[in-house]
């Protein structure tokens, strides 16, 4: 078992889950090995001068990451940032997708005018190699000339049912889509990338909060339901992690209480900024006055099933909270910025996903028997976006925390060693628990 995770080590080289933001993951059945791709970080800072076009990192155990570099060709690269000559060039490429494919890879990438607008384009590049190079096959989604209220091809995500190919991408402005694409060749069914498709997921009006964004779903055969996955909130601070579901693909996703998500929910709040008490974290020496500020903005994540272990994860990015990488925004809001790739362990519980409070770190996922005593505890309000600090509670043999959570053994992030920690939620929200110190 190994803590897969360093923070305040900001070189991507060094170590890399550094830089990895709107983090995917892929199983290569050929290589045989693990590729996540990421939206374009690169830079200095990152001990990456790679030219963008998608950054890929991959792993032969879904712990230990490489930095590969950008999978992009230069071609590809060249037409995505084309803007035409009214507009200056797209700065770098969002979100990818990536999966194995009718004997071939294909990575669906986002391109928009320029941060927070909803003009954008998701282009479809092919490739016979997970490394690259990808060249671009075509657009897929257009928004570009449309009003503010309409969708923004963006966050890109593949899900299939049965033989049926279906993209599913948006963000807040006109909220979550989904479109049937051609499973021959990965582009739109209807060969027009300008019909935005069915709308699966907006927020009210007025807004509670910023979002959703960065979508994706899943099916589960165990339970029979898709699983529909965004974010509200702050990206650099208030970020989390939601989730409805639905029988159908297609919608309607809803919530525990059967409230739809198109305007009537955020769905359920699984995982948001937060911070366990902690003596040794893992820790380079990126900034000389980093100190422990626990974990803030996780989200922009993707379900991901491992045949290896015949076992889910929830991949994502997530912000080191030290108080040396905060910043504050133009507009006020504070910003954390040093952000990393997180993997961690996803179980069904009562039928909804949960999260394991720690990163994956190669131990067995085998559930645990209840331990009563003394368990740190974190919960997650459904609207409050403020960081979560654990709290000391007593827990009883028969404790309701006990009653609908998964239990195991994971690395400790915060502490070293390992720790017995619980996940699971019931009717006031998701909760995460630790019980420290379990053994070396």
């Amino acid at each position: 078992m190994k803590i897969p995770l360093e923070l305040n080590n900001y070189n991507a080289r060094e170590n890399a889950p550094a830089g990895a933001h709107d983090p995917g993951m892929m199983w290569d059945p050929v290589t045989r090995r693990y590729y996540s791709y990421c939206t374009d970080a690169y830079g200095p800072a990152l001990g990456v001068e790679d030219r963008i076009g998608i950054p890929v990192r991959w792993s032969e155990d879904l712990v230990s990451f490489t930095y590969h570099g950008s999978a992009l060709s230069p071609t590809a690269v060249a037409q995505g940032r084309d803007n035409g000559p009214a507009y200056p060039a797209t700065r770098g490429f969002w979100a990818p997708f990536v999966e194995y494919a009718n004997g071939e890879y294909r990575m669906y990438y986002s391109a928009t005018r320029a941060f927070g607008s909803w003009e954008s384009r998701i282009w479809l590049a092919t490739a016979r190699h997970p490394l690259g190079p990808f060249e671009n096959r075509g657009v897929v989604a257009d928004t570009w000339g449309t009003k503010r209220t309409s969708p923004n091809a963006i966050d890109p995500h593949i899900i299939r049912d049965g033989d049926r190919v279906y993209l599913i991408y948006g963000s807040f402005f006109g909220g979550i889509y989904i479109k049937e694409l051609d499973p021959a060749t990965g582009l739109c069914l209807d060969g027009d990338p300008r019909k935005p498709g069915v709308c699966i997921s907006r927020r009210s009006r007025p807004p509670v909060i910023d979002g959703p964004e960065g979508a994706s779903a899943a099916f589960v055969p165990e339970t029979g339901y898709f699983y529909l996955f965004q974010s509200y909130g702050w990206l650099g601070d208030t970020y989390d992690i939601r989730v409805g579901r639905s029988r159908c693909v297609t919608g309607p996703y809803l919530d525990r209480q059967g409230q739809d998500l198109r305007g009537a929910s955020l769905g359920e709040k699984l995982a948001g900024s937060y911070r366990f008490s902690a003596s040794a974290p893992p820790v380079g020496d990126t900034d000389p006055g980093w100190s422990w500020g626990g974990l803030r903005g996780p989200g922009h994540g993707v379900p991901f099933y491992d045949p290896n272990r015949d076992a889910w994860f929830f991949v994502h990015h997530i912000r080191d909270g030290a108080e040396v990488n905060r910043k504050t925004e133009k507009d006020g809001r504070q910003s954390f910025r040093r952000f990393y790739m997180m993997v961690r362990p996803m179980f069904f519980v009562d039928g909804w996903p949960v999260l394991s409070p720690e990163p994956f770190g190669g131990e067995d996922l085998a559930p645990q028997v209840p331990v009563p005593g003394d368990w740190e505890i974190i919960r997650f309000n459904r609207l409050d976006g403020t960081q979560k600090c654990s709290t000391l509670e007593r827990l009883a043999p028969d404790s309701p925390l006990f009653a609908h959570s998964r239990l195991l053994l994971c690395p400790d992030l915060e502490n070293g060693g390992t720790c017995l920690a619980l996940t699971g939620a019931d009717q006031d929200g998701a909760y995460w628990g630790k019980k420290l110190a379990l053994k070396a």
